[in-house]
Order: structure tokens, then sequence, then C-alpha cells
């Protein structure tokens, strides 16, 4: 009998944590999110219950361009993906597209005493609120391993009237459970 077909990296019911990094950028210094754009980088967590269907919380922290202003996002999003290997045994690519909601934190909140260890009244924003933001993207996922890989992906976030809307690229590692 002929060998069976190499087993998928990616699995249903695999957990997995990613550290990334982040930049995110808009056309117009908005007021409500991020400014011109932002550099910093986060945490996610993902929960795959079936191979193709997965659930996802990240929290991404953020330094605002002009201004040197602290802020973060938090979303929570529902994942496609399509594990190639599945197709081309030993090609572990996963594509992917994810949507959700969450909210972008740029005043003196929790979140930002939280992350500044209290002293978050001098970075943050002036004269701004926290927004609820919607948001959807895609990306890529490749799989060294079963448990450590790669991704990329980008999103657009949506916040509070159009001319606040910024884009955001990551590039992170995986380790999958």
């Amino acid at each position: 009998p002929a060998a069976p077909p190499p087993e998928s990296y990616f699995r249903a019911n695999e957990f997995s944590i990613g550290l990334f990094a982040a930049y995110d950028w808009t056309r117009n210094d908005n007021v409500r999110a991020i400014g011109d754009h932002a550099w910093g980088g986060g945490i996610d967590g993902q929960y795959f219950l079936l191979r193709y269907l997965g659930f996802s919380v990240d929290g991404n922290f953020f330094n605002e361009m002009p201004g040197d202003f602290f802020g973060s996002t938090v979303t929570g999003n529902v994942i496609l993906r399509y594990p190639l290997d599945l197709k081309y045994p030993n090609f572990h690519l996963a594509p992917y597209v994810f949507g959700g909601v969450g909210g972008v934190f740029n005043s003196n909140n929790v979140f930002t005493r939280a992350a500044t260890f209290g002293h978050a009244q001098n970075l943050n924003r002036r004269n701004t609120d926290d927004e609820v933001l919607g948001d959807a993207g895609a990306g890529f996922e490749y799989r060294f391993t079963p448990h450590i890989g790669v991704f990329s992906d980008f999103r657009y976030q949506f916040v509070n009237e159009s001319k606040n809307n910024f884009m955001t690229t990551r590039f992170g590692l995986r380790f999958a459970f």
C-alpha cells in the first residue's frame, strides 16, 4: 500500500500565541486614533475549533507620531484559513482572512496606565476618547514545524468616521500548541 500523505501542520483544536511588530498608517492626520503613523507591537492568541475556522484576540501597543503619544488597540476576530499543505504536501503555508470588532485606546484609561506602569498621563494623545473599531484583513502564515511559524497580515481599521480609519501591517512569530 502507498504511504499516507504527510499530515498538515495546521490542525483543528489548535491554540497558538503570536508575538508581532506592527506599523500603523493613515492618509491624513486623524485625531481619534493614531495621528499620522505609529510603530508598535503586541501579542495575539488564536484558537482554531476547525482546521479552517478560528477566533483570535490581539492587543497592539504603539507610539503615535507626531507627538510621541501612547496608544493601543484590542480586537477580537473570526478567522478563515486554508492550509495549502492539504493540497501540496510539505508546503506549509496558510492564507487567511479575518474580520472583527474591538477598540482603540489612547486616552488615560486602565489599558494605557497598565502598559505604562501608571505613567500614562504624560503619554496620551490629547483631546481624544477611546473608540470602538472594526477591522478586516488578510494574511499568510508559514510553519517551519507543526508548532513554530511566522506570519504577516494587513488590516484596515474602521474608527468613527472615515477620516479616522487607518491601516495596520503586522509581522511576527507564532507558537502553536
